[in-house]
């Protein structure tokens, strides 16, 4: 791809020719983070098996190679950035005037020229730069990762760039260039993945360099078209067990049986966040046929050149991209997720980078993954967490009357001594099983899954104000993990109630497990009142066994109670409110209320939070606008732009991770923060008395007081 229409040049007031260019700072690469000296050596290879796929008067197919390694010195030559013939068609290709090329022949680089390697059986990563770039444009990744202890194979592919500079002085052009049709850019995609894979071949069969590889761990990343070939690459070579695409759009899609080693895409957000055009469409299209570990991130403020030396060099320069990202931070970002991505899958070292969004990168977003996770918690406290079982003597079950009394799971969150110990589990297998059945996604998917709270970890703090939540109808208690810990960390004592017979299935300590019994009833109005009701009785008796707890009550303010819920949890608040004067304050996060709220109402806080109406804050919610006529005491009525039903809780922040479509025009993470921001709000004021400005005016542009 070419970056003449990328690269904007500012006013060059500097006037860089080669006697004044020698008083401004010289140009530098970033530096290696790692503890290791990096060596590099040129190679020049031929593949005599076949003619030149641009020149096939050529006979076969000449390429320059550049190793970076670990070395047993750091002293001696560095390495040449570029020579001038290659800076020179770089600059010449990119229409840039006023500044001599010679300038980037001066760039420091941190590679020791032909140093003595040091160590055997080393990891390897195979780098493939973008269209018409030189290899030199992948230096500092190359020079970051041997000195992490990688061998870094960075190749030329002859006559796809501007320059190749050979041994004997010959300097080839872009005999490629020209006319790009879609065929054009399979061709080059597949000739490059024959290319690796000789240059594989030629290195693992050397003398000199095969010790230093280790076959077994090889792994191959790119940028732009160096990119999106290393699917291609992956596909024909089983020997690169792990790769990535840096920004590049893919022309040859990836078809069945697809491909099951890891995968990460890693571009900009403005290009590449799904759903954002025909460039993140090919995303999209290969995501699906992956069936390994795989990633899909975007980073913001960046353009093409960022993740490249080509960003980096031009911005000390002053040639402007169009990035508001720095150009050294989107090569840090670049340089951190590449390798940490190899450590994982060729080292076998966990990386928690990998795991879920990090405050250390927040231009990073996870776009879509593998392995779900949940947003960390915004407080500032550790959270913990624990299965509670209780047994209701006092009434059978009203979904199963042949079960004389009612039984009951809930998770308790709660601010924790140390966030130190094994994570909680998210679903056991056969609560996966219930919940992802019919979804199309393998029935385990989610039992592998961890919140980030630490499991029956030790309490800290004692009388905490409680906030019990009730999930949606045939949604599992785990569905509102992430508002849970939210809360948790920031000194709430939360109850997550399982209702059972009313979710997909619940696991029991003793093994057993209750599917969705009263989903064999018909759904009337008398269904959803005797529900409602029902749910009702639950958070009651809930709140006896808690407060009475000997355990647990000493953890709880019994006069500081209040009650959320989703659908039909929400929905329930209000019947639960009425019941038990214990509840102090209540929200309905999205659910038609069935029962009615009759006179005298309802004198206690009340928030109901629902998805986009259109137009906003559309009238239509019959139930609604009856149960706000009947409430007293201070009230609320807030719509979130952008939103569906399921936007509010897990289901809609995994749904977005795997990529399933729920129709909302904003992101999951958006509606959590949201949801979370409203949430702790509303309590804070009304069950610890500190007033929250964003209770009385919104505080996000998605955010409409309806009442």
């Amino acid at each position: 791809m070419s970056i003449k229409s990328l690269v904007v040049v500012t006013a060059l007031t500097l006037g860089l020719t080669a006697p004044s260019a020698s008083a401004d700072p010289a140009l530098a690469l970033a530096e290696p983070t790692g503890d290791r000296p990096v060596g590099t050596t040129a190679l020049h290879l031929k593949d005599t098996s076949r003619p030149d796929p641009w020149v096939p008067s050529v006979p076969y197919r000449e390429l320059m190679v550049s190793l970076f390694y670990p070395a047993s010195s750091a002293t001696g030559p560095k390495k040449q950035f570029m020579s001038e013939a290659e800076a020179k068609a770089v600059f010449d290709e990119a229409g840039i005037e006023g500044i001599p090329p010679s300038v980037l022949t001066t760039v420091r680089t941190d590679a020791v020229v032909d140093a003595r390697p040091a160590g055997r059986g080393l990891p390897a990563v195979v780098l493939s730069p973008g269209f018409k770039r030189p290899r030199a444009e992948l230096t500092s990744l190359s020079e970051d990762l041997a000195s992490h202890g990688y061998l870094v194979v960075l190749v030329d592919h002859t006559y796809e760039n501007v320059a190749t500079t050979f041994p004997d002085g010959r300097v080839t052009g872009c005999a490629a260039c020209g006319s790009y049709t879609v065929e054009f850019w399979q061709k080059l995609q597949r000739g490059r993945a024959k290319d690796v894979s000789f240059v594989l071949d030629s290195l693992t069969q050397s003398k000199k360099w095969g010790p230093l590889i280790d076959s077994a761990r090889i792994g191959m990343a790119g940028h732009s078209v160096g990119g999106t070939s290393t699917v291609n690459t992956m596909v024909t070579d089983p020997r690169i067990k792990a790769g990535i695409d840096v920004d590049g759009t893919q022309s040859d899609p990836l078809l069945a049986p697809g491909l099951d080693r890891p995968f990460l895409f890693l571009g900009r957000q403005s290009l590449y966040a799904p759903g954002t055009g025909d460039e993140s469409a090919t995303w999209d299209a290969d995501w699906k046929q992956l069936t390994g570990w795989k990633r899909w991130l975007t980073v913001a403020g960046v353009v093409h050149p960022s993740f490249t030396d080509i960003g980096l060099v031009g911005e000390q320069l002053g040639l402007d991209f169009g990035a508001t990202t720095p150009a050294v931070r989107g090569q840090a970002i670049t340089a951190a997720y590449v390798r940490v991505f190899f450590d994982q899958h060729l080292r076998g070292k966990p990386q928690p980078l990998l795991d879920q969004p990090s405050p250390r990168y927040p231009e990073v977003a996870f776009a879509r993954t593998s392995t779900p996770y949940l947003p960390a918690p915004t407080g500032d406290r550790p959270v913990g967490s624990t299965s509670v079982h209780l047994k209701d003597t006092s009434r059978p079950d009203p979904w199963v009357p042949s079960v004389p009394y009612r039984e009951l799971m809930v998770s308790l969150f709660y601010p924790a001594a140390s966030a130190s110990g094994p994570k909680t589990r998210y679903l056991t297998p056969a609560e996966s099983a219930a919940l992802l059945d019919g979804s199309g996604l393998p029935s385990g998917t989610l039992a592998g899954m961890v919140t980030n709270s630490v499991a029956d970890a030790r309490p800290a703090g004692r009388g905490l104000p409680l906030v019990v939540l009730s999930p949606g109808y045939t949604k599992p208690r785990a569905t509102l993990s992430a508002l849970a810990e939210d809360l948790a960390s920031h000194g709430y004592a939360v109850a997550v109630v399982g209702h059972t017979y009313e979710n997909a299935g619940q696991s029991f300590p003793d093994g057993h497990f209750a599917g969705c019994a009263s989903c064999e009833v018909p759904h009337q109005s008398a269904f959803w009142q005797k529900l409602e009701l029902g749910r009702a009785k639950d958070v009651s008796f809930v709140l006896d066994s808690l407060t009475r707890s000997k355990k647990w009550g000493p953890l709880i303010d019994g006069s500081r109670i209040g009650m959320a819920g989703h659908s039909m949890g929400g929905a329930s608040t209000i019947p639960a409110m009425v019941a038990d004067h214990r509840i102090k304050a209540g929200i309905d996060i999205d659910g038609k209320t069935e029962l009615p709220l009759t006179a005298p109402g309802l004198s206690r806080p009340f928030m109901f939070v629902n998805h986009e109406q259109v137009p906003k804050c559309a009238p239509g919610n019959v139930e609604w606008e009856r149960d706000y006529a009947q409430m007293t005491g201070w009230k609320r009525w807030v719509e979130v732009a952008g939103t569906q039903h399921a936007s509010f809780t897990d289901v809609g922040l995994v749904g977005d991770e795997f990529g399933v479509d729920f129709g909302a025009k904003g992101t999951a993470v958006r509606a959590q923060e949201i949801t979370r921001t409203y949430v702790n709000a509303f309590f804070d004021q009304h069950l610890r008395g500190e007033p929250r400005p964003v209770l009385d005016q919104p505080g996000y542009p998605e955010v409409s007081f309806c009442r």
